[in-house]
């Protein structure tokens, strides 16, 4: 049981990070606001450089946050069966990292003011909690069926 829960919430929270990181980079991209090189910066933990700069280890810590919350959010809404408000609460509680981590950050990819930025950061976790939540009741309706 627990096997198949982890791999379904690896499987899922891999998508529902790679979507996200790719409306960031998207708009990264198109207007030159670096939000998702924000998203996967881990510059301020204590790790060697070469782990620091590693591409697929930064992109990895980011899927790893999202099968956490994935999980988070399964396990929840097996108690509350509100899976979209349970995922908008954690990442509306998560989206509010932004200003930790921009203190945090070493390297400072976005530059104040931080209210473009900023809003730009919510309305991309809003849209990561939507699909967290559809995928949690995808879940939820698989497991009934069985």
């Amino acid at each position: 049981m627990i096997g198949n829960r982890l791999f379904t919430w690896t499987f899922y929270g891999t998508i529902a990070g790679t979507l996200l990181a790719c409306f960031f980079y998207l708009l990264e991209k198109s207007f030159g606001i670096s939000l998702y090189t924000f998203l996967v910066n881990i510059d301020f933990l204590p790790l060697p450089d070469s782990i620091l700069s590693s591409f697929l280890i930064q992109y990895l810590s980011h899927i790893v946050i999202s099968v956490v919350l994935i999980a988070a959010v399964d396990l929840f809404s097996e108690t509350y069966r509100r899976p979209y408000l349970i995922s908008l609460i954690i990442n509306a509680c998560m989206s509010f990292t932004f200003f930790p981590l921009y203190r945090l950050a070493i390297t400072k990819p976005i530059q104040p003011p931080l209210s473009l930025p900023f809003t730009l950061w919510l309305i991309g976790h809003f849209l990561f909690a939507m699909i967290i939540g559809y995928f949690v009741s995808v879940l939820h309706k698989k497991r009934s069926a069985d």
